[in-house]
């Protein structure tokens, strides 16, 4: 009985000693299809200056989908007013056609990084536009979209 309460009281400790400081915010897809000109807007509250962050790309796509890629544009407003954009590349397959990521039930999951250690001068509201510039107006297998920003460490 004493090794399974300290069994217990450990796992208390461990998961009160874990903080995840990390938001996300995710769009899920009807029929795991997201079309050409459906654009993705994430807000985020930006609460401390100088502390970095990690700002990832959440991907869960089907073996539906068509290409080895995903293609999107990024355009990022941050709280000083100062808008970022660019262009990305996302792989989804790798050269010989199969899926990237950790199988779950029924899609893959990948994180995909797309700025590190990104320090903001000023608190407010961050903006997020994502556009689909893949060349059909359906891209189907594109089950979830999202943003994750993480405090680097």
């Amino acid at each position: 009985m004493k090794k399974y309460f300290t069994a217990i009281s450990l796992i208390f400790i461990l998961v009160g000693c874990h903080q995840d400081n990390s938001i996300s915010q995710i769009r899920n897809f009807t029929d795991s299809t997201w079309q050409r000109f459906d654009y993705l807007n994430f807000d985020f509250q930006i609460e401390e200056i100088g502390e970095p962050y990690n700002i990832l790309v959440l991907l869960r796509t089907t073996e539906d989908f068509p290409s080895q890629s995903l293609i999107i544009n990024l355009v990022m407003n941050l709280p000083s007013g100062e808008e970022r954009i660019r262009e990305y590349k996302l792989e989804v397959k790798n050269g010989d056609g199969e899926m990237l990521g950790e199988k779950k039930a029924g899609y893959y999951e990948r994180f995909i990084s797309i700025r590190k250690e990104m320090k903001f001068n000023e608190t407010g509201l961050m903006k997020f536009e994502i556009e689909n510039l893949m060349s059909k107006y359906y891209t189907p297998g594109v089950v979830e979209f999202g943003i994750v920003l993480e405090p680097s460490k």
